[in-house]
């Protein structure tokens, strides 16, 4: 197995993982709480930055899940959230002008091209969004759009096996989508830090 593949099992093998599996797994179906999910993520990954350890945080934590939530919540919604939504209406307009276009087949494919770029340029984004907030303790690191964007494209090569890993896993997992993504993101945070941990020029 690649160094890659290995820290991904070393991950799923990780003392507790059943048990983070089934509630965050649980979580992620309840509208609103599953914004816990972000602050779960972030209190990992701070540990990851701060290389304190790989140790997945305990869900019975608590004060320290709200407060990382809190920390992250607007590097999520510049990095994730709004792009989405905007790829989303982008994707939408574009749909009905190709359907009046009578392009066929094409409309459909090509309308899908904003929703794609977001999915292969937010993962990374918000991976480095972090890195810098939690080496720096300053959320406006996280929120320099023009910076974050230009190293996420210079390291986008790096970052294309940990974003196929991941994709692949909310494939073949989509029945039970919340556990997929649960088990998808840790090892997806996990490779995109060790990536932009070292600090490159644009970091």
């Amino acid at each position: 197995m690649t160094n890659r593949e290995e820290l991904t099992w070393k991950i799923w093998e990780s003392e507790g993982m059943g048990r983070a599996l089934l509630i965050g797994g649980l979580i992620a179906y309840i509208p609103l709480v599953n914004l816990l999910l972000l602050g779960y993520y972030g209190r990992w990954v701070s540990r990851l930055v701060r290389q304190e350890g790989m140790a997945l945080p305990e869900w019975s934590e608590g004060r320290p899940l709200f407060e990382e939530l809190a920390r992250v919540i607007l590097p999520a919604l510049v990095w994730i959230f709004v792009p989405v939504m905007i790829a989303g209406l982008l994707s939408w307009s574009l749909f009905g002008i190709f359907d009046f276009m009578h392009l066929g087949f094409f409309g459909p494919t090509l309308s899908l091209l904003p929703l794609a770029l977001v999915a292969v340029l937010s993962p990374p984004a918000m991976a480095l969004a972090l890195v810098r907030l939690y080496r720096t303790d300053a959320v406006r690191e996280s929120l320099e759009v023009a910076r974050i964007l230009r190293e996420v494209i210079r390291r986008l090569r790096s970052c294309l096996f940990p974003l196929f890993q991941f994709y692949g896993i909310l494939a073949l997992g989509w029945p039970l989508a919340g556990f997929a993504g649960f088990l998808a993101s840790l090892p997806l945070l996990a490779q995109l830090v060790l990536i932009f941990r070292e600090p490159g020029p644009e970091t």
